[in-house]
């Protein structure tokens, strides 16, 4: 757990690992082929990758996020009455539904990969697919993202031939579009911070926490839609099973830069309090384009950086209500979606 605080405390978009290069060369489960024709990479990270693909029955286009099977620790195992063994991510997007988190489609495995095939959903808001050479604002740019999961290669690519690239396709997250318009009026920040927070509220009530809440993770489209996207750090809280009585985490796979003070010093914290502190940290970004601490140090004391745009008192309320140092002292997801910032306008 400690191994992600001496990384960088910056927030900056993770660059595209080639992973998806060795499906040029893989056999794919036959099921998936005889479905799906393969299309662009759309994003990589620590426990896999994740391709577009269309159904060739209606050419819909989905997304598929190939998931390394040693990747996913024993304990993420969980058994389902349909697929049998799944990762835990698996089993979450396929048990829940709501207008706000990615839909799931279909499932398959192998040997080396589970296949989760989710809808796509989202706008490409940069102009070239090169991510790596896309001009990026100051407010978010200058700065490297560090996440807690360190991705290793997969063992199929150690004997597979040097294949063509997959083509990348440029994202659609919520990152590039607060990149495309620096920051959102307040208005169009509230529309699209509701939505989000009305997603983590359900899953509160399944007993659900996401635990890696950023603006990497949520897809939005030209209409200002969003779904909530990448559950791989999801876990199901024990409450949901009974147990009432609180329940602290000791292992953290999440983004530093959306990190409470709690987690950041290496303590055992909630995940339900925590995750209201990455909202904070996320409606800040939203709001001024920037996350809200330049350091760790600013981040355990609560000081967060005075906003460059201007914008209301129940606004700036509900930021520091969230942004509480003492995880005791933050709302619960129900109280912020209660909150008179809601009501306003």
């Amino acid at each position: 757990m400690n191994a992600a605080y001496n990384q960088p405390y910056y927030h900056n978009k993770a660059q595209p690992k080639p992973s998806s290069a060795c499906l040029m060369n893989y056999p794919l489960h036959p099921d998936f082929l005889a479905n799906y024709i393969i299309g662009e990479e759309l994003g990589a990270g620590g426990y896999g990758f994740v391709v577009s693909a269309r159904e060739r029955k209606t050419g819909i286009e989905r997304a598929v996020k190939f998931i390394y099977r040693h990747m996913v620790p024993s304990h993420s195992w969980v058994k389902d009455n349909t697929l049998g063994h799944i990762p835990m991510e698996v089993y979450i997007l396929k048990n829940i539904r709501h207008p706000n988190i990615i839909g799931y489609v279909d499932s398959y495995q192998d040997h080396c990969f589970c296949y989760l095939v989710m809808e796509l959903h989202g706008t490409q808001w940069t102009g070239s697919p090169d991510n790596s050479n896309f001009p990026r604002s100051p407010a978010l740019s200058e700065t490297s993202q560090s996440t807690c999961s360190s991705f290793l290669d997969s063992p199929i690519e150690e004997y597979l031939p040097e294949p063509p690239m997959i083509k990348r396709r440029t994202s659609c997250d919520l990152f590039e579009c607060i990149e495309k318009h620096n920051y959102f009026q307040e208005p169009l920040a509230k529309m699209i911070f509701q939505q989000i927070a009305s997603c983590v509220a359900y899953l509160d009530i399944l007993g659900i926490c996401h635990r890696d809440i950023k603006d990497e993770n949520i897809v939005i489209d030209d209409q200002y839609q969003v779904k909530l996207i990448d559950f791989g750090a999801a876990v199901v809280l024990p409450r949901h099973y009974g147990d009432h009585t609180k329940y602290l985490m000791t292992q953290f796979h999440g983004t530093v830069s959306f990190a409470s003070p709690e987690i950041l010093m290496g303590r055992p914290y909630k995940a339900e309090s925590a995750e209201i502190w990455s909202l904070g940290v996320l409606l800040y970004t939203i709001l001024f384009g920037e996350i809200p601490f330049h350091d760790t140090k600013m981040a355990i004391a609560g000081r967060f950086a005075q906003p460059k745009v201007q914008v209301s008192p129940t606004c700036l309320n509900l930021i520091s209500w969230m942004l509480q140092r003492s995880p005791e002292h933050r709302p619960t997801i129900h109280q912020v979606l209660m909150h008179p910032w809601f009501s306003e306008f």
